[in-house]
């Protein structure tokens, strides 16, 4: 009968949502192989290697001690050695593998064997056994516990009869025989209280030796035994050091393999007792301190508001000015070391940001060509990025929070043995997502009203106990970046779990939880007569736009300031404004009346501007003041225009458009461009956008696990 055979018969019995539920463990099932035909062949790939892979390291650690446990039970071969079958499924029966964990753990380990059974980690192999996977035993490695031999099994295995019987003389046993030699060796290591006076009454380096060997399960290395025609014999006397071969001529070291010997399991269980395999059902709890819930809501509050300005800085410097990116891969240092003095930020943090900008579709790579073989490579915004800054702060920060979740990366930690940290190295860290979600389970069963201490030890040992197999290297400094990442994001604060860490390791409502965290969208601003404008909180997109193109914004934080000035009110009337227009806009969204200087500053600056018209079709200046005229046209700064006056009233430059634009405003003038038509062109500063980024993962649309169950179940 076909190994698959038992599963198949299991998958007909589930509903279209239990097996949909089953599909959704391998979600990259669909994705990327072909849609399963029929239930035997969606066995087949559900319990294929890729698939048991992607789905193991998802299990929690008595998951994880229950598998080790049955694939220790199927380890041993009749040699006493431990070989792993690579392919077959081999058999463990349950009560068998129930006693494992020892009878105080007996109903909690059945509660863990029936969700192994629902994600198939463990195969239904009828009522009294399951199948383990060979793929699953391949995956949990030689890591499971060691069981020794029996001092029977050893003696009639490894021993000629001479050896058998010259232990036995050792022990004062008088036998003819090799079988009686070895029943009553057998019958003597029986008595637990034996084997401990004999110990006892040994040598101290031979006591110690042994303990120390009993507690670790190891197996000593040591050349007591020679290997002969398949037995072993005893080494010539000094061979080994005198408390192993003190050991090894009483039977309480038998051989293992060549150069090799064990403690046979008599001798363990007189020291120790039973032995049961490890399970813990129940996660331990990092020590934990008092934090005040509105404590913890004010600073993730205030950490997810720095983030979005943050994110808009960091993506407004890439719009005017993109980033070059290495021929290697990743970021210039140069080019992160220059966004993070824009956004006021270190360098860690920096790539933080740009690389969940990446994660979320806001920034991409732009390649041109650039000689005969050579290309050059721009970070900068795309297209997502405009309607991105048009939403509100919470619109902005939701799907940089998705994006985090699921990237596969720390982007905080680099290892030491690496060279200089990049941003967009390439995510290629599988247990990444892995470990987030654990480290967020833990901050969620903390007790109401509490926060982790910043102990290590205790922290990474619950978040293994969530995902054991996402904790394999540097576990410490790896939940520490994570730890730091979610306190940046407001996911995390003092060392618990927000509503946004709720909702994201829910799977929940995250807008409104994100809407109900961020202060309401301020609509107005507070305009002083230092001409800045102060916006305490988060501004609301028209209030910040309006703001952005009139102010240069000076400083992020619980308040947002502008500053207005000469320059950037001009960019305001080069933009299409007037001033009457430009005052009645900021008074309607200010806290009381506009302060006198700053409507000073609008008038002043708006009758100076235009009094130079740059025109557009054949680049001539006009002006109806004949003495400006003359004056430019006789301005050393501006000779490299060229100018030539051809009426009292008009001048024609040599150079382009926008040369002779950035030359007068150069010279301290302010002129505006003309249309043919003689109207006003709206000036507004070049931005650059990435093109729309190629798929990269599916090449066709995944079908939905419940469609693809309902048609299995009814075919």
């Amino acid at each position: 009968m076909n190994e698959l055979t038992p599963v198949t018969a299991w998958l007909k019995k589930r509903t279209p949502e239990e097996l949909a539920e089953l599909i959704g463990t391998r979600p990259r099932l669909l994705e990327y192989g072909p849609v399963p035909r029929s239930l035997p062949e969606l066995a087949r790939l559900l319990t294929s290697d890729y698939a048991m892979a992607e789905v193991l390291r998802e299990v929690d650690l008595p998951e994880y001690e229950l598998l080790s446990a049955a694939a220790r039970l199927v380890a041993a071969d009749q040699d006493g050695t431990h070989r792993y079958e690579m392919r077959a499924t081999r058999q463990v029966p349950v009560g068998q593998l129930l006693a494992a964990v020892g009878p105080a753990h007996r109903q909690a380990a059945r509660h863990v064997l029936d969700r192994l059974l629902s994600r198939l980690l463990l195969l239904p192999s009828g009522a009294d056994d399951v199948g383990l996977p060979g793929a699953v035993q391949t995956m949990l490695g030689r890591n499971q516990r060691r069981d020794p031999r029996t001092l029977d099994r050893a003696l009639a295995s490894s021993f000629n009869k001479d050896e058998v019987l010259r232990i036995a003389q050792v022990h004062g046993i008088t036998a003819m025989t090799r079988l009686d030699a070895q029943k009553r060796l057998v019958a003597l290591f029986g008595d637990p209280a034996w084997v401990r006076k004999l110990v006892g009454d040994g040598p101290p380096e031979a006591r110690e030796l042994l303990e120390k060997l009993i507690s670790t399960d190891a197996v000593l290395s040591a050349r007591c035994f020679d290997n002969y025609t398949g037995r072993y014999v005893f080494a010539p006397a000094g061979s080994s050091p005198p408390s192993v071969e003190w050991l090894a001529l009483r039977g309480l070291l038998v051989p293992y393999a060549v150069a090799q010997a064990e403690v046979p399991l008599e001798v363990v269980e007189a020291f120790i007792g039973d032995r049961h395999d490890p399970f813990t059902p129940e996660p331990p709890l990092p020590p934990t301190r008092p934090v005040p819930q509105e404590r913890a809501r004010g600073e993730a509050q205030a950490a997810a508001s720095a983030a979005v300005g943050a994110l808009e800085q960091l993506l407004k410097a890439l719009a005017a000015a993109p980033a070059m990116v290495r021929k290697s891969g990743g970021l210039a240092v140069r080019e992160t070391r220059r966004l993070a003095k824009v956004i006021g930020a270190g360098e860690d943090e920096t790539r933080l940001w740009i690389d969940l900008c990446s994660a979320a579709g806001l920034v991409g790579v732009e390649t041109t060509k650039v000689g005969r073989k050579e290309f050059e490579s721009r970070l900068l915004p795309t297209a997502a990025y405009d309607p991105w800054l048009a939403g509100s702060a919470a619109d902005r920060l939701v799907p940089v929070l998705k994006a985090w979740l699921g990237l596969h990366d720390i982007v905080t930690w680099w290892p030491d043995n690496e060279e200089t940290p990049v941003a967009l190295p390439g995510a290629h860290d599988q247990a990444a997502p892995v470990l987030r979600h654990s480290l967020l389970r833990v901050l969620a069963v903390l007790p109401s009203g509490t926060g982790a201490v910043g102990e290590l030890e205790p922290l990474v040992a619950a978040t293994a106990w969530f995902r054991p197999l996402a904790m394999e290297y540097h576990a410490g400094p790896r939940v520490l970046a994570t730890l730091r990442e979610a306190e940046l994001l407001g996911v995390a604060a003092l060392g618990s779990l927000t509503p946004l860490g709720d909702a994201l390791l829910a799977d929940g409502d995250l807008d409104t939880a994100v809407r109900e965290l961020l202060p309401a969208p301020q609509t107005r601003a507070h305009f002083q007569a230092d001409l800045t404008a102060v916006v305490t909180g988060s501004p609301a997109p028209e209030l910040a736009t309006l703001l952005n193109s009139c102010a240069d914004r000076e400083s992020e934080g619980h308040a947002v300031v502008w500053r207005l000035g000469p320059s950037s009110i001009r960019r305001a009337l080069d933009g299409g404004l007037d001033a009457a227009t430009l005052v009645a806009e900021l008074a309607a969204v200010a806290h009381g009346s506009l302060p006198q200087p700053l409507e000073y500053l609008i008038k002043d600056t708006a009758r100076k501007h235009g009094a130079v018209r740059v025109v557009k079709s054949a680049c001539c200046l006009r002006s109806d003041d004949e003495a400006l005229v003359a004056e430019l046209a006789g301005h050393r700064a501006l000779k490299k225009l060229g100018l030539r006056r051809i009426a009292p009233t008009v001048l024609i430059s040599a150079k382009p458009v926008a040369a002779t634009l950035e030359a007068l405003r150069s010279a301290g003038y302010a002129p505006a461009l003309e249309a043919e038509t003689g109207a006003t062109v709206v000036e507004r500063a070049a931005e650059h956008r990435a093109p729309k980024a190629a798929p990269i993962r599916r090449s066709r649309q995944a079908p939905a696990a419940l469609d693809v169950a309902r048609s299995l179940l009814s075919g």
